[in-house]
């Protein structure tokens, strides 16, 4: 999305339950917000419109039914929404999305027998866009990672096994007046946080 455009977005329930899309963050009027009162019923179409009023920065939308929220999220009913504007545009960053500029979304589940278990402490599967074990290989330069603890009640202390730095550049609220250096990140449930690496000349 670009800041100041106007958007319509569908989103159809194929679900057998009722839904809700909450655009989590988004500067949005009650009745485009998708809370728990705008229930999407199985086979309809929900089509909120707004001009999009937030700098740039990572966002995400989530189900927010009563009693359904946990369960949808879960099962995979989320995602980024990532907002620019002329300011970011004007920096130096990786924005090739899916290349340089890389979605991360975090989540821990319980999978017992192939099934993924609902209301247990035992969620000690971490999963990254949907995919446990993920991985994917990453140009030698610097890189954009945006990360999402998409949990129901897990933190993540993000890092690197070998101790190197990263940079801040943005948190849920947009981009930081300059990038802050560390180790470590702690990112908790919805929570968002834009990272670059520095890969130039590194390799495995």
């Amino acid at each position: 999305l670009e800041r100041e455009e106007f958007v319509t977005l569908n989103v159809t329930n194929t679900l057998p339950d009722l839904t809700t899309t909450h655009w989590h963050g988004l500067h949005v009027s009650p009745m485009n917000d998708g809370g728990p009162h705008s229930l999407i019923y199985p086979n309809t179409t929900w089509s909120p419109s707004f001009t999009v009023l937030d700098r740039a920065s990572t966002f995400w939308y989530h189900p927010h039914g009563h009693g359904l929220t946990d369960y949808q999220v879960s099962m995979g009913a989320a995602g980024m929404i990532i907002v620019r504007d002329a300011q970011e545009a004007a920096l130096a960053l990786p924005r090739t999305y899916g290349v340089d500029d890389i979605p991360l979304i975090l989540q821990t589940k319980a999978i017992v027998e192939g099934q993924i278990m609902l209301h247990t402490g035992l969620d000690s599967v971490v999963v990254v866009n949907g995919v446990r074990d993920a991985w994917k290989e990453l140009p030698a330069q610097v890189v954009r990672l945006r990360c999402l603890n998409a949990s129901s009640e897990r933190t993540f202390l993000l890092g690197f096994s070998n101790g190197m730095s990263f940079q801040v550049i943005g948190t849920d609220g947009g981009l930081l007046p300059a990038p802050v250096a560390l180790t470590r990140l702690r990112l908790m449930p919805g929570e968002r946080a834009e990272l670059l690496l520095e890969l130039g000349g590194l390799s495995g």
